[in-house]
């Protein structure tokens, strides 16, 4: 079964682009996770490139994606199974892989034999012995949408016990005020017709403003839309046209079109 499998990385079948604006419909925190040694600086400062612009890590908006995928993906009802649970109860354990690779002395089969046994969303978003299909850029600023500064918003922690504010436990946040917009470009490559109606169902809640993120969602941050959202495919008819040209050679259909071609139905998403 395995020697059957096709997309795999050693021969091109396949690349697509998803572009497009991911516009803040509240502020948006995702913070650096480093000490601030000033004590008259922000408890919690909003993660900056060298420049002191705000960003958005691609693996911070890969991570949503994923998180949703692992539940949608997992209600099947067609009969294969769900997805698997990356941490504690992995769809390959290590142990598994080990034996595959005595077995098997053929790279090509090994990959096959490694591939039949991931979950939908392991074959998508990667796993620790499977490269993913799918590659998100770093969200970069669009620094006309942004008015220089970010918004710092105070808070105080909460004794769980007494249900009171710690007196002595005030802190403030940095976020990036509502209205700011970041560019978003993913990367598809050697997609099954599958995977790829997989992709594109799991990234249209982002069109619709339903998936948060970023830190404090519970606090009404973080809400965020994927707009102008447009779709590059690269497939061997057009491979040489891409080659000598690049993705600016090709020309792109929008996120609707591209799920109708997929086969899905389309409601009113708002940024398609």
């Amino acid at each position: 079964m395995a020697a059957a499998v096709r997309f795999l990385y050693d021969t091109f079948y396949n690349r697509r682009r998803i572009t497009g604006r991911l516009v803040t419909l509240t502020p948006l925190r995702i913070g650096s996770g480093e000490a601030v040694p000033d004590p008259t600086a922000i408890d919690n400062p909003v993660i900056r490139d060298a420049y002191g612009r705000p960003f958005i890590p691609g693996s911070s908006f890969k991570g949503v994606w994923r998180s949703f995928a692992e539940q949608v993906l997992g209600q099947r009802d067609n009969g294969d199974r769900g997805c698997c649970d990356p941490l504690s109860a992995p769809c390959l354990p290590a142990e598994e892989v080990k034996k595959l690779k005595r077995e098997h002395n053929d790279l090509r089969r090994l990959a096959g034999e490694i591939y039949t046994r991931l979950c939908p969303a392991c074959r998508i978003f990667g796993s620790p012995h499977f490269a993913g299909r799918l590659r998100v850029r770093d969200l970069l600023l669009d620094e006309s949408t942004w008015p220089g500064f970010c918004e710092v918003r105070p808070g105080v922690a909460i004794d769980r016990d007494t249900r009171t504010a710690h007196t002595k436990r005030k802190y403030e946040i940095e976020a990036v005020p509502a209205g700011t917009a970041f560019t978003f470009e993913a990367v598809v490559e050697n997609a099954s017709d599958e995977e790829w109606r997989d992709i594109l169902l799991t990234l249209l809640p982002f069109t619709r403003g339903e998936l948060p993120l970023g830190g404090c969602t519970g606090r009404g941050l973080g809400r965020v839309r994927l707009e102008s959202t447009q779709v590059a495919s690269v497939t061997a008819a057009n491979l040489r046209e891409f080659l000598a040209r690049g993705w600016n050679g090709l020309s792109p259909q929008d996120l609707g079109s591209a799920c109708r071609e997929a086969g899905l139905a389309m409601g009113g998403a708002a940024g398609v």
